[in-house]
């Protein structure tokens, strides 16, 4: 069972990844493409502000339920406030799947932090707040550019074979695109630093599962066709793209619970714009009492798990739709049905048109009672 408090703090703990993830960007120096990566990911120097945009696609291949791609988006502007202290930023985390779409905000002003779903605002209890911000200086993600080496990651102890590609322009900068294949037992060892760094740093139970030894070399041995691209400016060495992609094979019983799906494609991919450029971040002009986000976020992930319980028996989760809807008071009226009636509970749901009571009265539909 998906817990909201559960999804909250993995929202919260994506938000200190992301902001980790911009040392990345931390670095400085020429050459060919070995002595590139040297630069860009070995190298220092402060950066303030700018923004962000992450995302993770998985392409599925074989399954008769999942026809499109799933994605996770996490985009918007940051502001560093100074070592230690956690940065002012208005982060949207977005998630696309089977054609219905959901959308949260996440914003932080430095001395306070806002959620935001269906064009409200809700504001983060201040206890909450200041853990975030012990937990972000203790991940050693302040405006220094030696994060990367604090976490455990060494990009050049993974990258294999490297190559420029050419000059290419990322977002109005100009840059030197670098192409590498990718050692991918050393890649999840690096991924299980950053995973327990953040997962301890955080408090988050959703991201405390590190990979075994074992599962680190059976995974790769099975990943198809790693690739690694990076775009690193051409007069600072600072990374503005980062684009990985690799393929899964997928067998057994996660095979048959989704559809006979054959194959995942992921690629992953962040981008920087604007580095170093003010961002004006600002709170919500109102909000509401946490207590009541909680309740609204706990209909939401019933209608998450609805559509989830639709692909593991077949029925593709019903039409497209928006995840949480919006705000109005139209009652549903979605035609009964038994157990499992996802199609029913999809249309019930959307009918609700954000009324909490009637979204928890859809559920019905699903359980058949």
């Amino acid at each position: 069972m998906i817990q909201p408090k559960k999804m909250l703090r993995f929202a919260w703990a994506l938000v200190a990844a992301v902001l980790v993830a911009v040392a990345l960007a931390a670095c400085g120096g020429g050459g060919d493409a070995t002595r590139l990566l040297q630069d860009t990911f070995r190298g220092s120097h402060a950066i303030k502000s700018g923004k962000v945009n992450f995302s993770l696609t998985l392409t599925p291949s074989g399954s008769r339920t999942i026809n499109s791609p799933v994605s996770l988006t996490f985009a918007g502007p940051f502001q560093s406030l100074g070592t230690g202290k956690l940065p002012q930023s208005d982060f949207t985390l977005g998630v696309s799947f089977q054609g219905h779409t959901g959308s949260l905000g996440i914003i932080s002003t430095g001395s306070a932090g806002y959620v935001t779903l269906q064009n409200t605002a809700y504001r983060l209890p201040q206890s909450t707040f200041q853990r975030l911000e012990t937990s972000f200086a203790s991940a050693g993600a302040g405006a220094g550019g030696n994060s990367l080496s604090k976490l455990g990651i060494d990009p050049l102890k993974w990258l294999t074979n490297p190559s420029v590609v050419g000059d290419e322009d990322v977002a109005g900068t100009s840059t030197t695109h670098i192409h590498a294949g990718i050692n991918v037992a050393a890649f999840l060892t690096d991924l299980n630093k950053v995973i327990g760094k953040v997962a301890s740093q955080t408090g988050s139970s959703t991201l405390s599962g590190r990979l075994s030894p074992s599962t680190i070399s059976r995974v790769a041995g099975q990943v198809q066709n790693p690739s690694f691209d990076v775009w690193t400016g051409k007069t600072d060495k600072t990374v503005r793209r980062i684009q990985i992609n690799l393929g899964v094979p997928v067998s057994g019983q996660i095979s048959s619970s989704l559809g006979g799906l054959t194959n995942a494609g992921v690629g992953l991919s962040v981008e920087y714009d604007q580095l170093n450029q003010p961002q004006t971040i600002v709170a919500p002009t109102s909000s509401q009492p946490y207590s009541q986000f909680t309740t609204k976020l706990r209909a939401l992930v019933t209608q998450i798990r609805g559509v989830l319980g639709g692909l593991a028996g077949g029925t593709g989760g019903g039409g497209p739709g928006s995840l949480g809807g919006s705000s109005g008071s139209t009652p549903p009226s979605g035609p009964a049905g038994g157990s499992g009636n996802v199609q029913g509970y999809t249309q019930c749901i959307q009918q609700a048109n954000g009324d909490v009571g009637k979204m928890q009265a859809c559920a019905k539909l699903l359980t058949g009672r």
